[in-house]
């Protein structure tokens, strides 16, 4: 074994407590001063239910394997409140959307504080993480104040790859780097679908489901569970031992 990919959200850390109260209302208000800028002012519902429309197709998509950037899906919200296209707003508002959230509360999970610093002692580590609002440059940020970034050597994010898991190309994206082929390497994620799935359809012989934030059910059954990270080192004692 040569490298550990690790997924981001739900797995490494997640939102904290007061995330959606410090990072919603701040998104609908961009949106909201958008629709004035652009002269095409609109109502909180309005935006509430544009932007809720948009983010179901983005879902629709992530769901097919389809990467759809935050850009087309502030297009789409703009089209549902009347506003015309302008790619310099379009990219500037999907920018101030992302930003909106690097200040935010997120929390580590359980055990990685611990287990990171020790696994980057003995295995290349990356992440391979898909993106929704929070751009990867937010998610090193979060890595970075958690003091967890410098363990990290490749970056596979969604919003810069154009991949999806479970598509190979996300896990190639994050391995290429780092040299080490997949059959050298185990994955750990929370999301049967696109971790374990992914992982095994992309030649790595371990893939870990990560149950310590929440246990989603469904897709291949993985090699291990674990609810602390902490666990890992053990597991692959075990695993290096045959």
């Amino acid at each position: 074994m040569k490298a550990i990919t690790f997924d981001f959200w739900g797995t490494l850390m997640t939102a904290g407590p007061g995330y959606a109260e410090q990072v919603v209302p701040k998104r609908y208000e961009i949106m909201l001063a958008a629709s004035d800028e652009a002269g095409v002012p609109a109502g909180e519902a309005e935006v509430r239910d544009a932007w809720n429309q948009a983010t179901s197709k983005f879902n629709d998509a992530w769901s097919s394997g389809i990467y759809m950037p935050l850009t087309d899906r502030v297009v789409y919200a703009f089209k549902l409140l009347g506003i015309r296209y302008d790619p310099e707003l379009v990219e500037r508002v999907a920018r101030e959307l992302s930003e909106a959230g690097r200040g935010a509360d997120v929390v580590t999970l359980p055990g990685a504080d611990q287990a990171i610093p020790e696994l980057a002692r003995y295995y290349k580590l990356a992440i391979i993480s898909d993106t929704s609002v929070s751009s990867g440059e937010v998610l090193r940020h979060y890595l970075d104040r958690a003091g967890l970034l410098p363990y990290f050597s490749a970056f596979s994010f969604s919003d810069e790859t154009g991949a999806v898991k479970p598509n190979r190309a996300a896990f190639a994206a994050a391995l290429e780097p780092l040299g080490v082929p997949a059959a050298r390497a185990l994955h750990v994620g929370d999301i049967p679908r696109t971790d374990i799935a992914g992982a095994f359809d992309s030649g790595y012989p371990y893939a870990v489901l990560y149950t310590g934030h929440k246990e989603r059910q469904g897709g291949p059954e993985p090699t291990a569970k674990i609810a602390d990270h902490r666990q890992l080192i053990d597991l692959l004692r075990r695993l290096e031992a045959g």
